[in-house]
């Protein structure tokens, strides 16, 4: 179905917590934050197939990050406060794991991402497809969907984990919608506006209509 030709009635919209979910939001912050900090680095194969070293290309080590932060979650989940990591219903998910933290019924949908940290920052960066958002807070509005940017900075074969820039989609400070790759962009710099899921979905629906999107892509 079409995220939009499924309106959530506005008076179904349920209320928001802006402190409860800044406080998770945190939480899930320093969970990562203190798995980072326990591995520090890692090797990621043997520099003897690679004797030229490897590019300094993100995407080539993003999926072993995701892997490496979500299960060290998982497996420390107790000093982290956490008690349950799960993973997405299907690999075509929005976020790599679900956080269940300790006396909080709100459930926090973590997307990890990794970035080099020579990259330059200041631009506008991909977040996820703008229409599969829609259908996501649509769907589920009560959503806590947060991207995690892994910082790191690799050396040979080495990764090391520098720096985490963290925040909750729906508080992207300057949401802008890229007709060319469908995307919802923002400026990934850690800054957030507090609003509901209700008025994020209704800012990107409106930008994806600018756009002549109105259409599930």
């Amino acid at each position: 179905m079409s995220p939009q030709s499924a309106k959530v009635n506005p008076e179904s919209w349920p209320p928001y917590d802006f402190d409860q979910i800044n406080k998770g939001v945190e939480h899930t912050r320093l969970a990562i934050q203190y798995v980072m900090a326990k591995i520090d680095a890692f090797k990621l194969l043997d520099e003897s197939v690679v004797p030229e070293g490897l590019k300094q290309i993100a995407r080539s080590m993003s999926w072993l990050v995701e892997q490496i932060i979500v299960q060290n979650i998982r497996k420390h989940k107790d000093a982290c406060g956490i008690t349950s990591v799960d993973n997405p219903p299907h690999g075509l998910a929005q976020y790599d794991c679900v956080l269940h933290f300790k006396d909080e019924p709100q459930e926090y949908l973590v997307n990890i991402k990794t970035s080099l940290s020579i990259t330059r920052t200041g631009g506008r960066s991909d977040i996820s497809k703008g229409p599969k958002l829609v259908e996501l807070y649509e769907s589920n509005p009560n959503a806590v969907l947060i991207v995690a940017i892994v910082k790191v900075t690799l050396e040979g074969v080495v990764v090391t984990f520098d720096d985490l820039i963290l925040f909750n989609v729906a508080w992207t400070p300057d949401p802008y919608y890229n007709r060319a790759n469908h995307n919802l962009q923002s400026i990934c710099n850690g800054t957030q506006t507090r609003r509901t899921n209700q008025a994020f979905v209704e800012i990107l629906s409106g930008l994806m209509r600018e756009a002549g999107h109105d259409m599930h892509y």
